[in-house]
C-alpha cells in the first residue's frame, strides 16, 4: 500500500508537481480500499492528514499576523491605517502553499466519503447482549457472526475477549477497547450463542459474569479492517450506557 507518512510534506522534494503525484497515488489507494469496504487504518490516518492540513493553514495565518508590518496608507473614510507585511513568501513557501491548496480539499472530500461509509456499515450491523448483563459491561466477550458469508463459513462465529479502559485521553470519547482473539466456533442447532457464552464462562473462571455481545453482519465485510474497528466503537457506547 502507498502509505503517506505524517511528515510527507517535507519528504523528498518540496515541489508542487511531485507532491501532487504523491498525494494522488495515496488517495487512489485509499479509494480502492474504501471500494472494498476496508476502512482501517486508512480512515483514521486520512483524518489525521486532513486535520494537519487545516492546522498548517491556521498556524501559517498566525505566523503571518506576527510578521512586522509597515503603514502603507491612511484611509480617511474608515479612519484607520492600512498595513503591509514586510515579510513576503519566498519560493519555498509558495510551493508549500500550492501543495496544501491541492491536498486539503482532496483529503476532506475522501474523508467525508470514508466517514459516510463507516456510518452506513455501522447502521447495517446489529449488536445485542447475549444472556444477562453485569452492572458494568466493560469486560467480556464479543461474538462476531457474518450471515452474508459464503455457505462454507456462514456458520462461523469469531469470538474475542474485550475490555474497555476507564479513560484514555488519546481516544475519541476518552475510552479505548482491547480485543483478543479467542477462537472460531460453528453455530448450529445444538451450539447456540447462549451455549457459546456458557462454555466460555466454564472455561474462564476469572470472568464469572462477563458482558457478552453478539455483533451480526448481513454482508461479508472485512473483519480486521472494518468490523472490528466499528465493534470497538459500539462496545464503548455499550459500556457507557
Amino acid at each position: 500500500m502507498k502509505k503517506l507518512q505524517p511528515d510527507w510534506l517535507t519528504q523528498g522534494w518540496i515541489d508542487a508537481e511531485y507532491q501532487q503525484y504523491v498525494i494522488m497515488a495515496y488517495l487512489q489507494e485509499v479509494q480502492r480500499n474504501f471500494s472494498d469496504q476496508k476502512l482501517h487504518p486508512d480512515l483514521p490516518e486520512l483524518r489525521t492528514h486532513y486535520e494537519n492540513s487545516l492546522s498548517f493553514r491556521r498556524c501559517k495565518g498566525t505566523l503571518n499576523e506576527a510578521f512586522p508590518k509597515r503603514v502603507v496608507r491612511i484611509d480617511p473614510k474608515r479612519q484607520q491605517l492600512d498595513y503591509k507585511s514586510e515579510v513576503t513568501d519566498d519560493g519555498l513557501l509558495t510551493e508549500i502553499d500550492a501543495i496544501m491548496e491541492f491536498a486539503e480539499p482532496r483529503f476532506g472530500q475522501l474523508l467525508a466519503e470514508g466517514q459516510q461509509l463507516w456510518e452506513d456499515i455501522a447502521h447495517s450491523l446489529t449488536m445485542e447482549p447475549v444472556g444477562l448483563m453485569p452492572l458494568r459491561p466493560d469486560e467480556g466477550y464479543l461474538l462476531l457472526h457474518r450471515t452474508g458469508t459464503p455457505e462454507r463459513t456462514a456458520s462461523e462465529t469469531h469470538i474475542y475477549q474485550f475490555s474497555v479502559t476507564l479513560f484514555d485521553e488519546r481516544q475519541p470519547g476518552g475510552r479505548t477497547v482491547h480485543l483478543q482473539f479467542v477462537e472460531i466456533r460453528r453455530k448450529s442447532i445444538g451450539t447456540t450463542f447462549e451455549n457459546m457464552k456458557l462454555e466460555l464462562v466454564r472455561r474462564n473462571r476469572h470472568l464469572p459474569n462477563p458482558a457478552t455481545f453478539l455483533l451480526e453482519s448481513k454482508r461479508n465485510y472485512p473483519v480486521q479492517e472494518t468490523l472490528l474497528p466499528i465493534a470497538r466503537q459500539l462496545l464503548v457506547k455499550a459500556a457507557a450506557a
